[in-house]
C-alpha cells in the first residue's frame, strides 16, 4: 500500500510514513511491555488485549520484559523524552512496536492501532506514526441540566467514544438540581438526578481511560433553579424577576418582549456565600479532579436591582469581578483550580489583568463569526490561561446545524492554538427542552476530537468516514453524511441569522397566534425544504447499522425528522391564520393535532431508552401547550362553522 490518504486515522496523526510490505500479526506471538515502566502502560497493554479479541478475535498474552522464549507481536516502549500524550508507533516486518514516555501516550497508541486493527485485520501496512497533541486539555460537557439527565449506560457509551477520538476531560454541566445536593434533599425530591455515588463510579471509569470527570456547577448567574424557590429567592438580584433586554432576544419569536425569572445572585448577600459553599462541599468530595468549572456566565441583571446603586458607583464590570473573586476564594480553599466562562469579562477587557493568579477562563462561542481570535489574544496578552469552547450547534436545531458547526470548531481550534489555549471543551447544550436527540451531537464530537488533537492534520478530516465505521458500523457506509446533511436543512429557511437557532426549532415554541416567523418564510422555501428534509428521510431505508443502538439511532432519526416535518406544516398553518384564505384551516389544525400527539408518543418513549424520566414534562411542556392550543382552535372552528 503507498496511497497514505486510504489510511482512516481519526484524529489524523502528526506524521503517517509508509514503507513497503505488510505485518501479519501471529497467532501465538504476545504483548510484551519492554522496561522498567511496564506497570504504567498496564491499561494500555490490557486495552490492547481486548481490542485484538474484539476486532480479530485474538487473544495475545501480556508478557513482562524481553526474554528470547517469547516472541512479541506487540511491544510497549519507553522512550524519554516524547511530550506527555505522544506516542509513536513503528510496524515493520519483525512487530510492532508502541513508543511512548507516558501512561496516556501508550493508551493513545492502542487506540490508533483499534483504527488500524479495524480496517485492516491481521495484516498491517507497514510504517512510522508520530503523533502528539496540539491542545493539552480536550474536552467535552455535556448539559445534564436542561431537562435531560443521561443514564449511568450512556454516559459510559459516551465516555468510550471520549476515549477512541482521544479526549481527556469531561464536564456534566450543572444548574438547578441535577445532583442531588445531600444538604438539599428539597430542592430534588421530584428529580431524578445523578447522585454522589454514580459520580464516583463514573469518575472511575474515566480515569481508567485517562479521562478527567471535570465538576461544573454554575455559581452566579442560570441560578433560576434556587433562585425561584421560596426559601432562596431573597438572594436573587431582582427576586421578581424581569425583563429581558429588547437587543438580547428574537423579537420575531418573543413580540412582547421576554420575561425571565430571578437567575442572578445579589453579590452582596453574605448568605450567597455560604450556600455556595454548602452547594461546592456537597459536590466536590465525590470527584478526584482539581479543576472546578464555576460557570459564571450570563449575568443578565447583576447591577439592576440590589446592587443597581454599586454597579452604578463602581461599574457593572467591577461588580462582577469582586464576586468572581469571592468564588475563587470558596474555591481556593476546597484545594481547586478554578475554571469560569469568559463572557462577561470580556466584556471588560480593562479589568482582565485583574483576574486572580490561576484562574482559568474558558472563552466560549457557538457561531461561526464569533470572534475566537480577537478574545483569545485579550486572556493572551493578559498572561490568563484559557481554553476554547466551541459547541456542536445540536441545541435548538432539531437535527443540527452542520455548517455551523464545522466553522465554529475550526475557528476555536486555529485561533485557540495560534494564541496559546491550553485546552479545548467541545459543549453540547440542551436549551428549551433539549429536543434534539444524541445521535444528533456525534459529528460535533468527532469534529471537535479530531482538531483538538491535532488542528493542521484535521481541518478536512473525513467526520462521515469515521461516523460509517467506527461509531455506526454502518455497511451501507452513508449515515455520517446522512447526519450532516440532515444538520444543514437550516441552510432553506428564511436566511435571517438567528442565533443558536433554526426556524423551525423557534416556530414549535412560539404561540400559535405568532405568525412572524412564518411570514418570513415564502412557498418557495417551504416547497425546498420540504423536499429536502423528504429526501434525507427516504435514505434512511439504505442505512445497514450494526452498533448496538442500531434501531434506537433509526428510530431517534426518524423522530428528529418528524419535528422537522411537524414544524413545516406548522408555518402553513400559521400563514392560513394570518391570511385570507381560511378554507383548508380546519382539517389542516386537525391534521397537526394528531401528528402532534404521534410526535409526543414517540418522543416520550424514546426519551427513557438513554435518559432518566425526570424533566421528560419539562421538556415536552412548550409542545404540550402547542396541543392546548391546536385542540382550542379548532373548537373554535368547529363552532364558528355549526353557526
Amino acid at each position: 500500500m503507498s496511497d497514505i490518504h486510504k489510511l482512516q486515522l481519526l484524529p489524523r496523526p502528526k506524521t503517517v510514513t509508509l514503507t513497503q510490505g505488510q505485518y501479519h500479526i501471529p497467532a501465538k506471538g504476545a504483548i510484551v511491555l519492554a522496561d522498567e515502566t511496564s506497570q504504567a502502560v498496564l491499561p494500555a497493554a490490557r486495552r490492547l488485549q481486548r481490542i485484538l479479541t474484539q476486532t480479530v478475535q485474538l487473544n495475545l498474552p501480556l508478557s513482562i520484559g524481553v526474554r528470547p522464549a517469547v516472541a512479541p507481536a506487540f511491544t510497549f516502549s519507553y522512550k524519554a523524552g516524547l511530550p506527555a500524550g505522544a506516542y509513536e508507533i513503528h510496524i515493520g516486518g519483525q512487530g510492532i512496536t508502541a513508543v511512548s514516555s507516558s501512561p496516556e501516550g501508550a493508551y493513545y497508541a492502542a487506540g490508533t492501532l483499534k483504527q488500524l486493527l479495524e480496517q485492516y485485520g491481521r495484516s498491517l501496512p507497514q510504517l512510522v506514526i508520530c503523533d502528539e497533541p496540539d491542545f493539552a486539555a480536550r474536552g467535552l460537557m455535556l448539559d445534564i441540566s436542561r431537562n435531560k439527565i443521561p443514564k449511568l449506560e450512556t454516559l459510559y457509551g459516551i465516555i468510550e467514544l471520549m476515549s477512541d477520538l482521544k479526549l481527556n476531560q469531561l464536564q456534566l454541566y450543572i444548574e438547578g438540581a441535577p445532583f442531588a445536593y445531600e444538604s438539599f434533599p428539597q430542592v430534588w425530591e421530584l428529580e431524578t438526578p445523578i447522585t454522589g455515588e454514580e459520580i464516583l463510579l463514573l469518575d472511575a471509569y474515566c480515569r481508567e481511560r485517562y479521562i478527567e470527570l471535570v465538576p461544573n456547577q454554575n455559581s452566579f448567574g442560570h441560578m433560576e433553579g434556587w433562585l425561584t424557590r421560596p426559601e432562596f429567592n431573597h438572594l436573587a438580584e431582582i427576586p421578581a424577576g424581569f425583563m429581558l433586554p429588547d437587543h438580547m432576544y428574537d423579537s420575531d419569536l418573543y413580540p412582547e418582549g421576554l420575561f425571565m425569572h430571578p437567575g442572578t445572585f445579589n453579590t452582596e448577600d453574605p448568605e450567597v456565600l455560604e450556600l455556595l459553599g454548602t452547594m461546592y462541599d456537597d459536590l466536590l468530595p465525590y470527584f478526584t479532579s482539581d479543576l472546578f468549572n464555576v460557570g459564571c456566565d450570563e449575568t443578565y441583571e447583576l447591577g439592576l436591582g440590589q446592587t443597581k446603586a454599586l454597579a452604578d458607583s463602581a461599574g457593572k464590570g467591577a461588580l462582577y469581578l469582586s464576586f468572581l473573586q469571592k468564588i475563587q476564594a470558596l474555591v481556593q480553599t476546597r484545594g481547586k483550580t478554578m475554571q469560569f466562562w469568559g463572557d462577561i469579562i470580556i466584556q471588560h477587557p480593562e479589568l482582565i489583568p485583574q483576574l486572580p493568579e490561576g484562574i482559568i477562563a474558558m472563552e466560549w462561542g457557538y457561531s461561526a463569526a464569533h470572534p475566537f481570535e480577537a478574545d483569545t489574544l485579550k486572556f493572551r496578552e493578559a498572561g490568563i490561561p484559557f481554553y476554547v469552547c466551541p459547541g456542536t450547534s445540536s441545541w435548538n436545531s432539531l437535527t443540527g446545524r452542520t455548517d455551523n458547526m464545522l466553522e465554529n470548531l475550526r475557528s476555536a481550534a486555529v485561533h485557540g492554538k495560534q494564541n496559546g489555549a491550553i485546552g479545548y471543551l467541545i459543549t453540547d447544550w440542551g436549551d428549551f427542552g433539549h429536543w434534539q436527540h444524541l445521535p444528533v451531537s456525534y459529528p460535533g464530537f468527532v469534529y471537535g476530537a479530531a482538531l483538538a488533537w491535532n488542528v493542521e492534520e484535521n481541518l478536512e478530516a473525513d467526520v462521515a468516514g469515521y461516523l460509517n465505521t467506527s461509531v455506526f458500523h454502518d455497511r451501507s457506509e452513508t449515515i455520517g453524511q446522512l447526519l450532516l446533511d440532515l444538520g444543514n436543512y437550516y441552510k432553506f429557511e428564511s436566511g435571517m441569522i438567528r442565533p443558536n437557532d433554526t426556524e423551525m426549532s423557534m416556530l414549535l415554541r412560539s404561540s400559535l397566534d405568532n405568525v412572524l416567523l412564518a411570514e418570513k418564510l415564502s412557498a418557495q422555501q417551504l416547497q425546498q425544504l420540504e423536499h429536502y428534509i423528504n429526501g434525507i428521510e427516504a435514505r434512511l431505508d439504505d442505512l445497514a447499522l450494526e452498533c448496538r443502538d442500531a434501531g434506537l439511532v433509526l428510530e431517534e432519526l426518524g423522530n428528529g425528522i418528524h419535528f422537522v416535518k411537524h414544524a413545516l406544516q406548522l408555518t402553513r398553518l400559521k400563514q392560513q391564520l394570518a391570511g385570507a384564505d381560511r378554507s383548508s384551516l380546519a382539517a389542516l389544525v386537525q391534521a397537526q393535532l394528531h401528528d402532534l400527539d404521534v410526535l409526543l408518543h414517540q418522543y416520550r418513549q424514546l426519551w427513557t431508552r438513554r435518559n432518566r424520566l425526570g424533566g421528560l414534562t419539562q421538556s415536552v411542556s412548550r409542545l404540550v401547550r402547542l396541543r392546548g392550543e391546536y385542540a382550542a382552535l379548532a373548537a373554535g372552528l368547529a363552532e364558528a362553522a355549526a353557526e
